[in-house]
C-alpha cells in the first residue's frame, strides 16, 4: 500500500484524481487576492503580460499576468487583478505573444562538466555537431587545438560527444586514430555517455597506463589485439576519474572562467537549477569555491560520490542555498552506459562488444551488494538523499536490494531517493519501485539519439520500452526528466520534444504507449524536477509567494505542434526576478 505521504506526492505531482484520496487530502489554497491588508498595496517590481502563461499550477492554470516583488510572485491572475499592483514605477513587460513560464529544472547533470563542453571540441553527431566518421572527429580536434587557446588552460587537446553508435566505422577512435592529432601533446575524447574517453599515445604516457597496468575494479583498459598494451579506449573506471582529473584548470583563475562558460551554457537554455550529479570532493571544492568567491547566478546542488562523503559533514549540506549552492545528498553509480554496451543486464547483449563473447550482459561498478546495501542504510541513518545510476536491469535489481533492507529497518518517510536513468529498466521492477517510494528520473532523449541502436542491442520488444515514463506514472512513480549535460547539450526542449514524441533518428516511433502528454513533459522538468530536490515550495510553478524563477519561450510547447516542441528556444531566463541571460536579437 502507499503511504499517506506518498498519496500526497503523488495528488500534488499529478493533480490529477489519481487516487482516491486525492481529492479530499489537498490542502486549500488561500485565495490569489493581490491586496495586503485593508488600504496598504505593495507596488509589484514588475508585470509580465502579453503572451500565454503557463502556471503548471492546478489551482491557477489560466493567467493574463504574473506580478513579481522583491524576487518572488506577487500575484498571478488577469490584468485586472494586478492593475491595483501597479504604480508608474513598475516595470510592465509586454510579452508580445511569446510564452512565460516557471524556471527549468534538470532532474539530473552535471553543472561542473558544462564548462568543459562549451569550451572543447565538438564531438557531437547532427543535429548538435557535424562528427559522422573518426576522420571528422580527428580533424575537428585538429581545428579546435589551432583555433583555440584554451588547450592551455587545461593541458589536452580535448572534445566531447563523439558516439560509435553514429560513427560510419561503428568503432571509438584509438590511440593511433588520435595520434594522427599530434604526438607531443595529449589528446583526449571523450564519449557522448561520459562512461569512456580515447587518448593518444602521449596521453597514455600522461596518465600512467602501460601494458602492466591492471584493470581496475569497475573499469576496463582495452588492449591491443594479442597483446596487453592500451590501445587508447577507457571505459568507465579507467575512464571516469582520469578524465575528471586531467581534463580540470590549472589555476583558480582558468577554473572560474570554465565554470562561467558553462553557467552562460546552461542559462542559455533556461535553466535557473542546475545540478551536479556526481561530485567528487576535487568537484565539490570546486563548486563551493566558485560559490565563496563569485556566487552562482543560479542555484546548484550537488550529489556527493560516495568514495568520499566528507562534503556531508560540511556547512553546505542542507536544503538552503548559500551564495546558489548546496550539497543535496548522495551520488551511488551502479552501472554504466547502456549504448556503450557497459550497462548491467540479466540478459546478453544481441550485439556484444568487439572482443566480447554471446554471453556478455555488461558488468556491475560495485560487484559487492554488501558495499551498496552499506552506503544505503547510512543515508537512511543520517537522512540523506540518494541518487543511484542505474541502467540496466540487473543495476535496477541491485539498487532494489540495497533498499529494500534499509526501508524496512528505518521505515519508509519522504526520502525521495532517485533511480536516475533506468534505460532498460524492466516493466516487472516498476510495482517494486513504487513500493519502495523510488522516484524514477529518466532520460527520453535515448529515444531519439541512441533509439534505432537500442533496437539493435537488446531487440525491438524490449526498446520500446526504454525510459518507461509513462508506464512509471501508471504504477504510481513520481517522474522527472533530464539532459545528462554534458552528455548532450542541456537543451530540455528537446527533452520534451523525444518525451512527447519518441521518435527515433531514422523517423520511427520507439514505443508509443511510453508517450507523455506536452503538460506531463513539461512538468517533469519544472514542477516535478523542483520537487525530486525537495523544492516544490519554493520552485517549479508560477505560484504567488514562490520564487520568481522565470523563461520566457519563442513559443507554447503546450500548444504547438508536438513534432515542433524542440524548435522552441529560450529568449531570456529570470532567477529571482532578475534577468540572467537574454537572446541577442538576431
Amino acid at each position: 500500500m502507499l503511504t499517506n505521504r506518498l498519496t500526497l506526492a503523488l495528488c500534488f505531482l499529478l493533480g490529477t484524481p489519481l487516487l482516491a484520496s486525492c481529492q479530499r487530502s489537498e490542502p486549500e489554497r488561500a485565495p490569489p487576492s493581490p491586496v495586503v491588508g485593508a488600504s496598504a498595496v505593495e507596488v509589484a517590481d514588475t508585470i509580465y503580460f502579453g503572451g500565454p502563461i503557463i502556471t503548471v499550477d492546478e489551482a491557477a492554470p489560466a493567467a493574463e499576468a504574473v506580478a513579481v516583488r522583491a524576487g518572488r510572485i506577487q500575484a498571478v491572475g488577469t490584468m485586472a487583478e494586478l492593475e491595483p499592483l501597479t504604480s508608474p514605477d513598475t516595470q510592465r513587460i509586454d510579452l508580445k505573444g511569446r510564452t512565460l513560464a516557471p524556471g527549468f529544472v534538470d532532474g539530473h547533470m552535471h553543472i561542473n562538466g558544462l564548462g568543459l563542453q562549451a569550451i572543447g571540441a565538438n564531438l557531437l553527431a547532427p543535429p548538435d555537431g557535424e562528427v559522422r566518421s573518426i576522420d571528422d572527429l580527428v580533424e575537428s580536434l585538429q581545428q579546435w587545438a589551432g583555433e583555440s587557446n584554451d588547450d592551455e588552460r587545461i593541458g589536452w587537446i580535448f572534445g566531447m560527444g563523439f558516439d560509435d553508435a553514429i560513427l560510419e566505422e561503428r568503432r571509438f577512435p584509438t590511440r593511433d586514430d588520435l595520434d594522427r592529432v599530434s604526438t607531443d601533446k595529449p589528446v583526449m575524447a571523450i564519449h557522448i555517455s561520459g562512461h569512456f574517453a580515447s587518448v593518444n599515445s602521449k596521453g597514455l604516457e600522461v596518465i600512467g597506463y602501460t601494458a602492466d597496468t591492471p584493470d581496475p575494479e569497475g573499469g576496463i583498459i582495452q588492449r591491443r589485439p594479442g597483446s596487453m598494451e592500451p590501445n587508447g579506449v577507457l571505459e568507465e573506471l579507467a575512464a571516469i576519474p582520469v578524465y575528471m582529473r586531467e581534463i580540470s584548470p590549472r589555476t583558480p583563475e582558468d577554473a572560474r572562467y570554465v565554470m562561467e562558460q558553462g553557467l552562460e551554457l546552461a542559462m542559455s537554455f533556461g535553466y535557473t537549477t542546475a545540478q551536479e550529479g556526481r561530485a567528487f570532493v576535487n568537484i565539490h571544492n570546486n563548486l563551493a569555491a566558485y560559490a565563496d568567491a563569485v556566487g552562482f547566478p543560479i542555484d546548484v546542488v550537488s550529489y556527493i560520490d560516495y568514495a568520499d562523503l566528507s562534503p556531508l559533514s560540511s556547512d553546505w549540506y542542507g536544503k538552503g542555498y548559500q551564495n546558489g549552492y548546496r550539497v543535496g545528498g548522495v551520488k551511488v553509480t551502479l552501472d554504466g552506459s547502456p549504448q556503450g554496451r557497459t550497462a548491467w543486464r540479466t540478459e546478453p547483449y544481441l550485439l556484444p562488444p568487439e572482443g566480447q563473447g554471446p554471453d556478455y550482459a555488461g558488468y556491475p561498478a560495485i560487484p559487492d551488494d554488501q558495499v551498496v546495501i552499506d552506503i544505503v542504510d547510512q543515508a537512511y541513518r543520517n537522512g540523506w538523499q540518494v541518487l543511484m545510476h542505474v541502467n540496466g536491469d540487473a543495476a535496477v535489481d541491485q539498487m532494489i536490494r540495497a533498499i529494500r533492507p534499509a526501508q524496512k529497518k528505518y521505515g519508509p518517510g519522504d526520502r525521495r531517493h532517485v533511480l536516475v536513468h533506468g534505460q532498460y529498466t524492466r516493466l516487472d521492477q516498476l510495482p517494486e519501485m513504487a513500493e519502495l517510494q523510488i522516484v524514477g528520473s529518466f532520460f527520453p532523449m535515448h529515444t531519439f539519439y541512441w533509439g534505432d541502436w537500442h533496437v539493435e542491442l537488446i531487440g525491438p520488444d524490449k526498446a520500446r520500452h526504454i525510459s518507461p515514463v509513462r508506464s512509471a506514472l501508471d504504477h504510481g512513480i513520481p517522474i522527472t526528466s533530464h539532459t545528462d549535460a554534458p552528455v548532450v547539450l542541456p537543451n530540455l526542449m528537446q527533452v520534451m520534444w523525444a518525451t512527447v514524441n519518441r521518435v527515433t533518428r531514422s523517423g520511427k516511433i520507439l514505443g508509443p504507449e511510453e508517450r507523455l502528454t506536452p503538460e506531463e513533459a513539461f512538468k517533469a522538468v519544472t514542477l516535478w524536477g523542483a520537487w525530486q530536490h525537495f523544492e516544490e515550495d519554493e520552485k517549479g510553478s508560477l505560484t504567488r509567494g514562490k520564487r520568481a524563477d522565470l523563461v520566457i519561450l519563442s513559443d507554447n510547447p503546450l500548444t504547438i505542434e508536438p513534432m515542433r516542441i524542440n524548435d522552441i528556444v529560450v529568449l531570456e531566463t529570470i532567477k529571482d526576478g532578475q534577468t540572467v541571460w537574454r537572446r541577442e536579437a538576431p
